[in-house]
């Protein structure tokens, strides 16, 4: 396992005014690019480049735009967690880097899929949709950092290519959620296949609250 320089973003100098102004274009070019939706959506690597090259540590220019596990960089090995929520003195881990890549292609190669049928489907399901991305992306965590922002643009770019508008209070950055989204989405990482349902759908509810159109109705996020 590499021993390289551990890398949080936020703590880099200039990082919360240059990734407001930098979102807040991203989230435009979402809304009105539909060949840059299919681009990120197909791989977010250029994205996530974009995001946040200067934002890296001195000598690591590789931490923007590479995916854990990178054959001969130093993210090649680099496995990554995080706290539990209401345990903070144990961790959770992310998928094993040797994965991460044929993981996250097949992923988002399911979920291009699953768009072309949710154009025509019920709010629910297509909220469905949505949150089996948001969800699967978390638990692949596939760069060593930034993982939140990326996750948050490929929802709005699947939510944007079926045509359900994104709230007031949807953003890229500052991240719009605490707790209450990041344990479900701590035990969606952490559970086993037949248990990952229900905090799937505690996800969905919570994801529901960034849409607006259909989902401005009581009741939307849940199962009807």
């Amino acid at each position: 396992m590499t021993t390289a320089l551990e890398w949080q973003a936020y703590a880099m100098p200039n990082y919360d005014a240059a990734m407001t102004q930098a979102c807040t274009d991203l989230q435009q070019k979402i809304l009105v690019d539909a060949a840059y939706r299919s681009s990120i959506l197909t791989d977010p690597r250029d994205l996530h480049r974009t995001l946040f090259t200067g934002i890296t540590p001195p000598g690591y220019p590789e931490y923007a735009g590479t995916y854990r596990g990178a054959a001969g960089t130093s993210l090649e090995g680099r496995r990554s967690g995080a706290p539990q929520v209401f345990s903070p003195q144990k961790s959770f881990s992310f998928e094993e880097p040797e994965n991460v890549a044929a993981r996250l292609d097949f992923m988002l190669s399911e979920v291009r899929r699953e768009l072309v049928p949710a154009r025509s489907a019920t709010p629910f399901v297509q909220l469905l949709t949505l949150t089996h991305l948001f969800c699967w992306f978390g638990k692949i965590h596939p760069f060593l950092d930034g993982n939140g922002h990326i996750q948050r643009a490929l929802f709005a770019a699947a939510a944007t290519e079926l045509t359900i508008p994104l709230a007031a209070r949807f953003a890229i950055h500052p991240r719009p959620f605490d707790r209450l989204l990041a344990w479900p989405l701590e035990m969606f990482t952490r559970a086993a296949p037949d248990q990952r349902e229900h905090f799937l759908a505690m996800v969905a509810e919570y994801l529901s609250s960034w849409l607006a159109g259909p989902f401005d109705r009581p009741a939307s996020g849940i199962a009807p």
